[in-house]
């Protein structure tokens, strides 16, 4: 079913269900109503039948992070090399916020001062 709007307001119309088969289309703001002309084009439910798995191939794969040069051992998993990223600062009195993301399970860890 497209979409139809109230003659009177122009705003858009609510498709209700009125007993089995009797479909009607309702303007929320003026209360026009009109009966729906053919109720075979109105979908109540809709089956999803294939749902795509979007990037789980990439996580089976042993995929480490190409960027993690730096050593230094994971807390988490022990893996031996991790990223370094320097996020800057915030406020020009403070510190540079760096931190270390492992290289295998993606783990952040911060390093330098703890305010």
């Amino acid at each position: 079913m497209a979409l139809e709007f109230c003659p009177k307001c122009e705003n858009i119309m609510i498709p209700e269900k009125l007993g089995e088969k009797e479909f009607w289309v309702k303007c929320a703001h003026c209360d026009f109503s009109e009966k729906l002309k053919s109720s075979s084009q109105l979908i109540e439910k809709e089956k999803i039948l294939h749902k795509h798995n979007i990037g789980r191939a990439f996580k089976t794969l042993d995929w480490k992070n190409e960027f993690a040069t730096y050593k230094h051992k994971c807390q988490k998993c022990g893996y031996d090399k991790a990223q370094v990223i320097d996020m800057g600062i915030f406020y020009s009195d403070e510190d540079n916020l760096i931190l270390l993301k492992c290289g295998k399970c993606g783990w952040s860890e911060r390093i330098g001062k703890v305010s």
